[in-house]
């Protein structure tokens, strides 16, 4: 059978070039429906994918000649790798390649929260010349809990170094190496922090990891952060710790709906809610979305991918 490749999402040209050099056919597919990736997956020994396409038994067992699943970017949450594995299809991601442009994103949310500066630009353009109104907070002297320590909360606790600040690190299954963060209890964040910000995979483990019981044991308010993936974090019981200012801010980049106006988990109107808070700051699923990125993300999975290509080639 010819070596095919189906590439499902808007991706760095460089692994198309790539699969070519190496003798495969390339298709690009962005806006592929299920019901054609069902039909089709049958002719692909390699399909690349992001986010939004769903890798699970169903397709698995229509893909019959399929050897590689590549994941750009991090998160395995919407692959089967359990069944791939029993299917003898590699799976491989690159979480590499975007932490940087993660660590960057959430130190510029916090920022512009404390500095208000979405608001002050907002009111400036209308002619509201508001200093008072806006006066901000510094980042130094805060005590920022991160939890979760890969490569995304590896990043932003390095950004955070520039600022007089104590990095407090809960990780479960990989405490922290970094000499410049403490590696504390769960307990610890919650009663410590000013800031909280959510590093971890989606599972079933991390599911509304942070909810009403979780900012209720948090002692100072603190600002949470999530840019890890949107159900980490309970929305409704958000929009509840703000009314209720147990929470002095939320920087978000990731949502149980994407787009907000796909009306599965919840309707497009409690998004609105959410994000009509003057201490929310809101991005969509962007953080590790970046020029650079993209090319580091593709090049990363590539040269994982071009090693099980060549222990295939050598099997054949």
């Amino acid at each position: 059978m010819k070596k095919r490749v189906l590439i499902t999402a808007d991706i760095d040209n460089y692994i198309h070039n790539r699969f070519e050099t190496l003798g495969y056919s390339v298709d690009v597919k962005p806006e592929i429906e299920r019901e054609e990736l069902l039909r089709i997956i049958a002719d692909y020994t390699v399909l690349i994918i992001t986010t939004y396409t769903k890798v699970d038994k169903e397709l698995i067992d229509n893909a019959a000649n399929l050897k590689i699943v590549g994941r750009v970017g991090s998160g395995m949450e919407n692959v089967d790798v359990a069944y791939c594995s029993q299917k003898d299809i590699a799976c491989v991601n690159s979480p590499e390649g975007n932490g940087n442009a993660v660590g960057e994103h959430c130190l510029a949310m916090l920022l512009n929260l404390f500095n208000n500066i979405n608001k002050a630009n907002t009111e400036l353009k209308k002619g509201l010349f508001l200093r008072e109104e806006n006066r901000g907070q510094e980042l130094d002297g805060k005590v920022v809990g991160i939890i979760g320590y890969g490569h995304t909360g590896q990043a932003f606790a390095k950004k955070l170094r520039g600022f007089d600040v104590e990095i407090l690190v809960y990780d479960k299954y990989k405490p922290a190496q970094d000499d410049f963060v403490k590696n504390v209890s769960l307990e610890e964040i919650k009663v410590s922090c000013d800031v909280i910000s959510f590093h971890v995979p989606y599972n079933e483990e991390t599911h509304y990891y942070c909810n009403t019981s979780f900012v209720n044991d948090c002692t100072k308010s603190p600002v949470i952060i999530n840019t890890s993936r949107g159900a980490v974090v309970n929305t409704t019981d958000i929009i509840d710790a703000l009314e209720n200012k147990k929470i002095n801010g939320f920087c978000v980049d990731v949502y149980e709906d994407e787009p907000i106006t796909k009306n599965k988990v919840h309707k497009l109107q409690v998004y609105q809610k959410l994000l009509s808070f003057e201490n929310v700051i809101a991005t969509p699923h962007i953080a590790g979305w970046t020029i650079e990125s993209k090319y580091k993300l593709a090049k990363i999975l590539m040269d994982k991918i071009e090693g099980l290509v060549n222990i295939l080639n050598s099997n054949d």
